[in-house]
């Protein structure tokens, strides 16, 4: 159970770290950009922040659960996770 609780939480951290490059990404094309792409990207930036964030406290609840807690919120995780990564890939394809 330990082993499989490491592995995945490891999963998601990846996955966090790499929603934040992606991020990063988009911040230094923000800065290259016109202005009136700029308030776009800004946009952007400010929701997949918020999105990042979010994930950041599911997984930082996940990870300080309690073995007999962890499953259940393993599951709340899961849903949360899809319907994070699903809007950070919606938000990140613009511009």
């Amino acid at each position: 159970m330990l082993e499989n609780r490491k592995v995945y939480e490891s999963h998601l951290e990846a996955q966090l770290a790499q929603w934040k490059a992606d991020i990063d990404v988009i911040k230094a094309k923000a800065n290259r950009a016109e202005v009136a792409a700029k308030v776009q990207y800004d946009k952007i930036i400010d929701d997949l922040q918020r999105t990042h964030d979010e994930a950041g406290h599911h997984l930082r609840n996940l990870s300080d659960a309690s073995d007999e807690a962890w499953e259940s919120l393993k599951l709340g995780t899961e849903k949360a996770w899809t319907r994070l990564r699903s809007e950070f890939h919606r938000s990140s394809g613009k511009p």
